[in-house]
């Protein structure tokens, strides 16, 4: 691995994540906020653009192997969080406030602020905006950078956690990039508008656009959406939460009138059914224990959202349901919702990936050995490797829950479900878990790095982070 050329990308990012730091310093100047916030972003964003500056002066030019891409992305992430912790730290530990910044990047809705409508406003943006950058990608703006590399840019983004395989929009990579954020811009401005016609303070419809179409689900209030008392308001968020989860390639086609790819695109129809079917489960037993139809399906419907696509927003606590219900929520948290979305978890393709390997298997039982007998999705034949791979994946999305649920259990004292719900949310960058906010909050110091180090894991999709444990990637060369 050439540490220097790998570094110069890296520096390139810093900068970018630096100049990104500058703009709730603008919102702190705007409200008058307190000098401690003022400080932890000039701080932050002059660590950044130190850093990265003096990255790229030691660095050399060059474009990057798969491996020297995969590694600049693990630590571009790191370096993120550190340095994106420093406004938090006035208002909580250290540790806290690198749990906050790393649910913030990876776009996951655990989070230590029990108010958050204590803090000042340019906080609460920064939390937010962390989420609304964080969920199209923070290395699409790292693309966009180092664009002029050409290939190296397609590594990069094939080493990014929510690459677009549905299909190419536009022949250049930072075009199609480029068109995504389109989409992504659109549907923050649409969300925004509805909160605001809703009675919503701009600043607040502001925040909440931000953290839903990210799926990150990050509130300025305590009581997340539930506060607004507005069914009109959750009705609409659980549409918005839902396309969150959506495919941006398909969202794109649609917009532009396409709209066949997304009626045949068999991803979407499973994950719509796997929220329809959650949705169902709860609000029947919520409908039962309550007899008001109308306010069940309402918050089935919400928490059904908020759970497929990885939103963290709540209008009830998880902790109401039975546990199958609760076992239902843990496995849904654990799909997750489509490739290519802002959405966390394993994926819907990937999942539906391999139960076509299971018919596979299954068919080759009847099948004479010369018949062709491949996965198949959507008419298409995926490549055996790409089977490969997407198996590899779900094996270590299983690994990394068993391992951060087993030393959870050993640090704390909580139940199992508390324990593999943090560690599923984590995972798969979603927000619910099966503790109240004290226990949360009460965590050891080791789970909460623990939880976090998981967090970016999930969003790079486990192999980025775990291939760096692997010595020969780390060996410098010339």
């Amino acid at each position: 691995m050439r540490s220097k050329v790998m570094l110069r990308f890296v520096g390139s990012f810093l900068q970018v994540f630096g100049a990104l730091v500058l703009l709730p310093l603008l919102v702190n100047i705007y409200y008058q906020g307190p000098e401690v916030a003022a400080i932890g972003f000039l701080t932050s964003a002059g660590t950044a653009l130190i850093m990265g500056t003096a990255l790229k002066l030691y660095s050399d030019a060059g474009s990057p192997s798969v491996s020297e891409a995969m590694l600049a992305t693990v630590l571009g992430w790191f370096l993120a969080t550190i340095i994106g912790a420093m406004p938090f730290i006035p208002y909580m530990t250290v540790i806290d406030a690198i749990f906050e910044s790393s649910a913030g990047i990876t776009t996951t809705g655990i989070s230590m602020v029990a108010e958050p409508s204590k803090l000042p406003q340019s906080v609460l943006f920064w939390r937010s905006f962390m989420q609304w950058i964080g969920g199209l990608g923070i290395l699409t703006f790292f693309i966009a950078v180092v664009r002029e590399s050409g290939g190296a840019s397609r590594r990069l983004f094939s080493a990014e956690a929510h690459k677009t395989d549905s299909g190419s929009i536009r022949p250049s990579l930072t075009k199609s990039v480029a068109a995504l954020w389109k989409v992504y811009g659109f549907m923050t401005a649409l969300i925004i508008g509805t909160f605001i016609a809703f009675r919503v303070s701009v600043f607040e419809s502001l925040l909440h656009g931000f953290s839903t179409i990210s799926t990150g689900g990050f509130s300025t209030e305590g009581a997340s959406i539930a506060a607004y008392n507005s069914p009109g308001l959750e009705a609409f968020t659980v549409l918005f939460m839902f396309i969150g989860g959506v495919n941006f390639v398909l969202l794109h086609k649609f917009f532009r009138s396409e709209f066949s790819p997304l009626w045949k695109s068999s991803e979407f129809r499973l994950y719509t059914k796997i929220f329809l079917a959650v949705a169902a489960v709860m609000s029947l037993e919520l409908w039962m224990k309550t007899s008001n139809i109308g306010h069940s399906v309402l918050d089935g419907a919400f928490q059904a959202a908020a759970v497929v696509s990885s939103t963290g927003y709540s209008t009830m606590s998880f902790m109401a349901f039975s546990s199958a219900i609760q076992l239902v929520i843990v496995a849904a948290m654990f799909v997750g919702g489509s490739l290519g979305s802002t959405a966390g978890g394993v994926k819907v393709f990937r999942l539906k990936t391999l139960f076509e390997l299971l018919k596979t298997r299954l068919r080759a039982y009847n099948l004479p050995q010369t018949a062709i007998n491949e996965v198949k999705i959507d008419g298409e034949i995926l490549e055996s490797s790409t089977v490969r791979t997407i198996s590899v994946l779900f094996f270590s999305w299983i690994a990394v829950v068993f391992v951060s649920t087993l030393l959870t259990l050993v640090a704390e004292d909580v139940s199992l479900m508390a324990a593999m719900s943090g560690s599923v949310s984590a995972a798969s960058n979603m927000g619910p878990l099966f503790l109240e906010g004290e226990q949360l909050r009460a965590l050891t110091p080791f789970t909460k790095i623990l939880w976090s180090v998981v967090m970016l894991a999930g969003r790079l999709e486990m192999l980025p982070m775990l291939a760096i444990f692997n010595s020969k990637l780390l060996k410098d060369s010339k």
